[in-house]
């Protein structure tokens, strides 16, 4: 076997920010391996990188990379034949170039076929080059490569990288890769724990590296370790003061990616703010300070928070007191504003909202209220419904929202029952902004969905409005998440829910008036682009929960008005391509391609037909009333299915069509030369192209031959 070799590739930096640092270490692992090529290169069947890194550095390393990469033969393609010989066969100066070119004798060159014809070649040997010259070419490549959320430029020199990068060290087993990057030269050194051992230290070999910067320099470069070592270090010193941690994945990854050294300790607060809402204590101590909250035996919330420290130790609770002077000010100010947000009503505050700019293009935040009430009065919304509407955003007035941004609509909901309104007005307030993620929770209400969507709804037209929409992975205003909060919140609704059914068309037609009303400009295709775009958010969430791209493609090509109705479809259409049904299915998709192909041309050479309906007078062959009256016939049961919203016994009514659609294919001419009878034919061929279309487009269905990619897009594009 070839020997094997190890390599390290460390870049230091000044701080990452942590929600970076998982994507980047995966992003320069998957460059390395990429860099390193298949088996005729230096990555055979190398493992995958091992995952080291921390805020100041990003880590690659490799166990068993090849010694050297493999010579291969490869084949050159040269000028066309025409070009390279002459009228009796004799190499011009076109094949002499470029024989001599590629190091081999003219009359060494070979024929062979290309895209645009026949062509020279020469047959090459390429020499493999050792791991060392590949490496030191590869680094500074796959560095530059790179890219970031937010990138940062310094020094008079230009230079560009995600932080100012201060040391490389870069080994192949002992020997130092050597390269230059933003102007800093690899070497066998890395730096250790800023304070505990800074450095530098040296690295005898590549795979001396976790032993040198753990023991040396105090710092643990495994993600996984620090994990570990940050929940059992929380764990023990909440215990110690007789409180459990409690858990919060998010908060434990973004820790895990701030420190190199991670340890912890327990404070405490006054028990008297106890009194303030779990949210705000929650909130002051996650959100702000990035401590674990704590709870007693009894489950409840602790006067007390573990915090994690990127050092040893606290042997003179200088950094426990420093963290509860910290927390003790906060939760002061939270109190004082618990006290004074209460002297007044969420109605009291409505005229305040004048003075908050929604966006200086679309008015204030008043403005906006005042478009939810009359939408949720437009959707036939009940009376909570408005309410929950006129009074969701009025927290964004009060000093604790002011203080604690995160709690908007959390604190409307928590003043609005403090004020003693219904549950479900409060509810719907508290949940309004929901889901703030992709994967987040949902609003758990009924009344909660309603406000939910009408706010994203009016946020989108509003954007869409005056041009604000998203570009390439840009998106400040949150509309791509708006989008799809829209979609999962329509989706999840229960079927014979009592809340107004969610027509995207028209709601969004309700909001694009009330702006119009209000004095604003809409942009005469932003209606639109809206819905093609709530459209592409809805065909990613259906790709993503594994619906087949061409089945997606169908259901939303017959309508994408209402998220449920499309879920609801493309469960039905999936269910149902089993390999059992999958015939019926792929034979009537061949058929819907050749309907809208003939009916295409048939509108481009003019020939005009009725397309409100077919003349049975004019039906001449067995075939083709064959297939009118099962149109009749089958057409009856699709609606009747489709009132009812079940989808199933609709497809399967419309597969049954396929012997009559076969048959008509085969005995009856469509464009027969009797101008009558071709149009009657067209007209009934419109019939079925709509049958086809009522639950899903089976045009946009992918047949034996085709792939997704080759089909029609629709104007559909995944997002």
């Amino acid at each position: 076997m070839a020997a094997r070799r190890a390599f390290l590739l460390e870049v230091g930096c000044e701080e990452i920010p942590a929600p970076m640092l998982p994507a980047a270490l995966a992003d320069l692992a998957a460059r390395l391996l990429e860099a390193l090529g298949g088996p005729e290169g230096l990555g055979g069947t190398c493992e995958s990188p091992a995952i080291y890194g921390g805020p100041r550095r990003l880590v690659a390393y490799i166990s068993d990379i090849k010694a050297r990469e493999e010579d291969r033969e490869v084949m050159v393609s040269g000028p066309s034949v025409q070009a390279a010989f002459g009228p009796e066969g004799s190499p011009t100066k076109a094949a002499a170039g470029f024989a001599k070119a590629q190091g081999v004798a003219v009359d060494s060159l070979q024929r062979i076929r290309g895209e645009k014809g026949e062509v020279v070649a020469a047959r090459k040997k390429i020499i493999g080059r050792d791991a060392a010259s590949v490496l030191a070419e590869a680094c500074p490549a796959i560095l530059a490569a790179m890219r970031f959320p937010k990138m940062m430029k310094w020094g008079d020199q230009g230079f560009f990288f995600v932080r100012p990068v201060h040391w490389i060290a870069a080994l192949l087993d002992d020997e130092v890769i050597p390269f230059s990057f933003v102007g800093v030269s690899s070497g066998r050194s890395t730096q250790g724990h800023r304070f505990l051992s800074p450095g530098p230290h040296a690295i005898p070999r590549a795979a001396d590296y976790e032993r040198v910067v753990s023991g040396a320099g105090k710092v643990l470069p495994r993600p996984e370790m620090r994990r570990s070592r940050i929940v059992e270090a929380c764990d023990k010193a909440a215990a110690a003061a007789g409180w459990s941690v409690r858990r919060d994945p998010a908060l434990l990854e973004e820790l895990t990616f701030l420190t190199e050294h991670p340890s912890a300790v327990a404070g405490s607060f006054a028990a008297e703010h106890l009194d303030l809402p779990e949210a705000v204590l929650v909130t002051a101590m996650r959100h702000h300070q990035k401590y674990f909250p704590v709870q007693g035996k009894d489950g409840r919330l602790a006067a007390g928070f573990a915090a994690v420290i990127d050092t040893e130790s606290d042997r003179d609770g200088v950094i426990r007191r420093g963290h509860e002077w910290v927390l003790r000010a906060r939760l002061h100010d939270a109190q004082f504003f618990w006290k004074e947000d209460r002297r007044r009503t969420l109605a009291d505050r409505l005229a305040d909202l004048a003075r908050i700019t929604f966006h200086e293009s679309l008015g204030s935040v008043q403005a906006r209220v005042e478009r939810l009430q009359a939408m949720a009065e437009l959707v036939g919304g009940n009376k909570e419904l408005r309410q929950a509407a006129r009074l969701c955003k009025a927290d964004l007035t009060t000093g604790m929202v002011g203080e604690f941004p995160e709690l908007q609509g959390i604190m409307g909901g928590i003043y609005a029952r403090a004020e003693g309104l219904p549950a479900s007005v409060a509810e719907a307030i508290e949940q309004h902004y929901l889901p703030t993620s992709p994967e987040g929770p949902l609003p758990a209400a009924p009344l909660a969905c309603d406000l939910a969507v009408l706010d994203k709804i009016d946020l989108l037209a509003g954007c869409f409005a005056v041009g604000l929409i998203p570009k390439g992975s840009a998106d400040p205003h949150g509309l791509r998440r708006a989008a799809a909060g829209i979609c999962r919140i329509t989706a999840s609704r229960a079927a014979g829910s009592d809340s107004p059914p969610v027509s995207l068309a028209a709601w969004s037609g309700f909001a694009f008036e009330l702006y119009r009303k209000q004095g604003i400009a809409v942009a005469p295709e932003a209606r639109e682009n809206l819905l093609q775009f709530v459209a592409q958010r809805m065909r990613f969430l259906l790709e993503e929960q594994g619906v087949r791209v061409d089945t997606a493609r169908a259901v939303l090509s017959a309508g994408a008005d209402n998220a449920r109705d499309v879920w609801s479809r493309a469960e039905a259409l999936s269910e149902l391509r089993s390999a059992a049904d999958e015939g019926d299915f792929l034979a009537l998709a061949a058929s819907a391609k050749r309907i809208r192909n003939i009916l295409a041309q048939a509108r481009d050479k003019g020939i005009h037909h009725d397309s409100a309906g077919v003349s049975p007078k004019l039906l001449r062959e067995s075939e083709e009333k064959d297939l009118h009256g099962a149109l009749d016939r089958v057409g009856s049961q699709v609606e009747k299915e489709i009132a009812k919203g079940t989808y199933k016994p609709a497809l399967r009514a419309i597969a049954s069509l396929r012997p009559q659609v076969d048959r008509f294919f085969d005995k009856v001419l469509v464009m027969a030369p009797e101008a009558d009878l071709r149009a009657n034919r067209l007209a009934l061929l419109e019939s079925l192209a709509a049958l086809l279309r009522r639950v899903a487009d089976f045009s946009e269905i992918v047949v034996e031959g085709e792939t997704a990619d080759k089909m029609p897009q629709g104007g559909m594009r995944s997002a």
